[in-house]
């Protein structure tokens, strides 16, 4: 029940908005009549967005000039995940029947591709782009090396599967946060399981890394941040517990601010907050909620600006907040 809430917020992603005077509109993009968005996803450059269509496409546009970019026909597989690499050259795309595919965004190439046993949960893209690790609902994560497009670490599924990753900033662990509420760091390349966490009493649906690498930072169905010690899997505290389930988190380069986006789990009908946490001061800096803007993506950039899309069946809007 709670994967399928979480999945279904991704539509919502950093749902309702920013007090208006902070929310600066950036580009309006018009949208032929037959592109409907799903759900987008922002290049940490803030080059591209990237828009999971109805027609199961994956379109690109150039957020300078509002352009459109590129289309990647999927085959008619339904994207589940969708994930940009760090410098924002490659795009890693999971669809519900399990393909995983990772594209070179200048050449337009397929850089690899693998096929999982059921739906991709979710993807995450090593920092140095040497490595991309799946994971497929309830079955093992697998790690690919990008280079050799081989198969480098396996690692065993545990109850329920695996709902987010998370690589270090060293690129050298992978960080699992599984359904039977524990989270896991694991040697990216070998699969040798470091520490586990077993204090949580819920499941985490997004996991992150301190921008140090020191911390890891979770949160679910338990409606709380829990900042974790990466080297002894300790659980060190827990940020101010909120109404609604956690379902994202995004953190910015500079390691300060966290964007935390929430789902009312009993009525998703109702907007859910974004809130802007101070990591150093542990309490919410921003509240992002605004009835008529409603994102369905975004990202914090390089140059510190938070970056968020919203649509309807015409237009694209992105916004950003500093």
């Amino acid at each position: 029940m709670w994967r399928a809430l979480a999945v279904i917020a991704v539509t919502l992603l950093l749902a309702p908005v920013l007090f208006a005077e902070k929310l600066h509109l950036e580009k309006t993009i018009s949208l032929p009549g037959d592109v409907v968005i799903r759900f987008t996803a922002i290049s940490p450059a803030g080059t591209f967005v990237a828009g999971i269509c109805r027609d199961q496409k994956l379109r690109l546009w150039d957020v300078s000039s509002g352009s459109l970019s590129r289309t990647l026909d999927l085959g008619g597989e339904r994207l589940t995940s969708v994930r940009f690499s760090d410098d924002g050259q490659l795009v890693a795309l999971g669809g519900a029947k399990g393909r995983v595919r990772i594209w070179e965004l200048q050449s337009a190439t397929l850089k690899l591709e693998f096929t999982n046993p059921s739906e991709v949960d979710a993807l995450a893209i090593s920092r140095d782009g040497k490595l991309v690790a799946a994971a497929p609902l309830e079955e093992a994560v697998e790690v690919w090396d990008l280079s050799s497009a081989k198969p480098v670490a396996k690692i065993r599924a545990p109850l329920s599967g695996t709902s987010a990753l998370a690589f270090s900033p060293d690129s050298r662990w992978l960080a699992t946060a599984d359904g039977d509420t524990n989270i896991r760091l694991y040697d990216a390349r070998t699969g040798l399981l470091r520490n586990s966490v077993d204090d949580l009493l819920l499941e985490s649906f997004t996991i992150v890394f301190s921008s140090d690498g020191k911390y890891i930072l979770t949160g679910g169905a338990d409606r709380v941040i829990n900042v974790i010690d990466a080297s002894s899997g300790k659980v060190l505290r827990s940020l101010a517990k909120q109404d609604d389930v956690l379902v994202d988190l995004r953190r910015s380069r500079d390691g300060k601010l966290v964007a935390a986006a929430y789902f009312n789990a009993d009525d998703p009908s109702k907007p859910s907050p974004v809130l802007i946490w101070d990591l150093q001061a542990q309490s919410p800096r921003t509240r992002i909620q605004d009835p008529d803007v409603v994102p369905n993506g975004g990202e914090f950039l390089f140059d510190g600006r938070l970056l968020m899309t919203s649509g309807s069946e015409k237009e694209l809007k992105v916004w950003s907040l500093r």
